[in-house]
C-alpha cells in the first residue's frame, strides 16, 4: 500500500506498488557464462509490515526513482547493485523506505550497467494504476513510473515490454507468454506495482477489479502473488525481481 496516495483516499495505506524486476545470470565475471544454473533475485521496495511511496521525485515511489538513478550509472556491478539501490530509495524516502533485497550469491562481477557485448536482456514492466473499478484509490504515481522505469531500462540494454491496467485474466495470459520468452535470453527482468498486500508471508498484487469487500478471503482466486511473478522470469543465465509495493495488510482486523 502507498502511503503518499492515501490508505483508500488521502494517506493510501492500501496502495502497494509491486516493482518487479527480473534478470537472469549465473557465474563469476562481467560476462555471464552459460554453463551455470540460473539464479533469480528478489528486491522488494520496503520491508514486511512497511508501506511504500505513491508520490516523490520524478512524481512516484522512491524505489522506482532510486532503480532508475542507479541505472543510469556509468557501471554497476550486481555485488555493488542492492547496497546503492538501498541507499537511494532511503535517502530519496527521507528514510521512510528500507528495502529489502536479496544478495547474490554468484556473478557477483557481472555489470548490470553496462551490459555486455552480445548480451540479451528482456523485461517487463507490468503496472495497475486504475483502480476506479475497485472503489479504492487509483495510483497516479504508478502510472509514471510505468514509463519511467522502461525507459530505464530499455537504455540499460532490455527489450522492453510494458502492460499496464491489464485485469487478472490478461495479467496471467502476458506473464505467461513472457515466461516462455525469456527463455531466449540471458537475462530477464520485471518491473511490477499496483495496490498490494503481504498476508502470512505471501506479497499479493491487486488487479484494478479486486473485490475490496470480500477481504483476504479473495486473494487466491482474484490476486496475483508476488512469486507467481517472479515465476515468470525464466531467462537462461540471470533473473531479477524489483518489487516495489507496500507489505502490510490494510485487511487484517484493527488492533
Amino acid at each position: 500500500m502507498w502511503r503518499g496516495s492515501g490508505r483508500w483516499q488521502g494517506r493510501g495505506r492500501f496502495g502497494a506498488r509491486a516493482v518487479l524486476f527480473v534478470a537472469s545470470l549465473a557465474s563469476f565475471g562481467p560476462v555471464l557464462p552459460a554453463n551455470v544454473q540460473a539464479e533469480t533475485l528478489v528486491y522488494r521496495a520496503a520491508q514486511s509490515g512497511k508501506q511504500t511511496l505513491d508520490q516523490g521525485e520524478g512524481g512516484g515511489n522512491p524505489f522506482a526513482s532510486a532503480l532508475i538513478e542507479v541505472l543510469a550509472a556509468p557501471r554497476v556491478t550486481l555485488q555493488e547493485f542492492p547496497s546503492a539501490l538501498s541507499r537511494a530509495t532511503q535517502a530519496k524516502s527521507g528514510g521512510f523506505q528500507v528495502p529489502e533485497l536479496d544478495a547474490t550469491l554468484s556473478a557477483s562481477n557481472w555489470a548490470m550497467v553496462p551490459p555486455a557485448p552480445g548480451e540479451r536482456r528482456i523485461a517487463l514492466v507490468m503496472v495497475v494504476a486504475d483502480y476506479s473499478k475497485a472503489g479504492v484509490n487509483s495510483l497516479p504515481g504508478a502510472l509514471r513510473d510505468a514509463e519511467r522505469v522502461a525507459e530505464a531500462l530499455t537504455v540499460a540494454g532490455f527489450e522492453t515490454e510494458r502492460a499496464i491496467d491489464l485485469d487478472l485474466p490478461a495479467l496471467k495470459a502476458r506473464l505467461d507468454g513472457f515466461r516462455t520468452r525469456t527463455a531466449n535470453y540471458d537475462v530477464a527482468a520485471i518491473y511490477t506495482t499496483g495496490h498490494g498486500v503481504e498476508v502470512d508471508g505471501q506479497i499479493h498484487l491487486l488487479p484494478g477489479d479486486y473485490p475490496v469487500k470480500d477481504r483476504n478471503r479473495a486473494l487466491g482466486e482474484r490476486a496475483i502473488s508476488l512469486q507467481r511473478i517472479a515465476d515468470a522470469a525464466r531467462a537462461a543465465r540471470l533473473n531479477l525481481i524489483f518489487y516495489g509495493g507496500c507489505r502490510d495488510n490494510p485487511f487484517a482486523p484493527a488492533r
